[in-house]
């Protein structure tokens, strides 16, 4: 694992080799001379002179795409607070009850074993009600009871608040284009090799989820190509990177029942039953 994700805190802590969790952060004076490559003449390279010493000192790690001071400060905080939590996770009676309830929830987190003993098990619930669905009313209630439980997760599109781009002291909801589980819509559209290839690692990806789920691997190949023609179809309606930046791509505000016209499938009355946004009267719609 390199990468741990730890949503209470909204932290992250990277696993390098050989690191681990922090209980003081290093200190590094304002003046300091290893960081400087004497040996250069500062007049012809200024930079060179300063952050020389530095540079050599600290090499690029093999999993960013570059390095500099403040990632390096970045990193050993994420670690710092690492080694709060991991110190938080000791069974200690002295623990206060934030001190327990963050420590004992970190350890699970971290403890592969009995994730790896639980399986797929988590996720029944879940995957009982996807497989319980009969008809786009129920999938409706579904999508939005999902995206309310988790805070705006982009399921199938997002839906959520944001302010007014005609009027900054409102928020108003939002309708946004989602479901991708690539980056960006051109992932899905481009026809160079690279983004070929890309796809193919992410179809190879997604039918090993299927597998691990418990399906065959002709079941998983089937689903995984449902999964990528659904996204894709999603992609080529969505706006490029380039056409987003203007805002006012961006902006079309129109009453609740133009919005349910435009999207006549689901149920939205429902969606905005469920999602308790009842008395809704209008929207801003990113990517008609």
């Amino acid at each position: 694992m390199t990468r741990l994700t730890f949503a209470a805190f909204g932290i992250t802590v990277f696993c390098y080799a050989q690191e681990g969790p922090l209980t003081t952060l290093p200190y590094t004076p304002s003046l300091d001379i290893p960081s400087m490559e004497r040996s250069v003449d500062p007049c012809t390279d200024f930079y060179r002179y300063t952050c020389g010493g530095w540079i050599k000192n600290n090499p690029i790690p093999p999993d960013q795409a570059d390095w500099d001071v403040y990632a390096k400060l970045n990193h050993e905080n994420q670690r710092y607070l690492w080694g709060i939590l991991e110190q938080a996770s000791k069974p200690d009676p002295s623990r206060n009850n934030v001190e327990r309830e963050t420590g004992d929830y970190f350890a699970a987190c971290m403890d592969e074993a009995a994730i790896e003993k639980a399986g797929a098990a988590p996720l029944r619930p879940a995957l009982d009600k996807i497989a319980g669905l009969k008809s786009l009313k129920d999938l409706t209630r579904f999508v939005a009871a999902e995206q309310l439980e988790t805070q705006g997760a982009n399921m199938m599109f997002g839906f959520g608040s944001n302010q007014d781009f005609a009027d900054s002291s409102r928020i108003i909801a939002f309708a946004s284009a989602g479901g991708l589980g690539l980056p960006d819509r051109d992932y899905y559209t481009k026809t160079d090799p690279k983004s070929e290839e890309t796809r193919a690692k992410y179809l190879d990806h997604v039918r090993a989820m299927f597998q691990l789920l418990g399906d065959t691997p002709q079941a998983a190949g089937a689903e995984a190509n449902t999964v990528m023609s659904i996204e894709t179809a999603l992609a080529k309606a969505s706006l490029t990177q380039v056409e987003q930046r203007n805002p006012y791509n961006l902006f079309h505000k129109v009453p609740t029942a133009k919005f349910k016209a435009m999207v006549p499938a689901l149920d939205w009355d429902q969606y905005f039953t469920v999602a308790g946004l009842g008395n809704l009267t209008e929207l801003n719609v990113t990517e008609p």
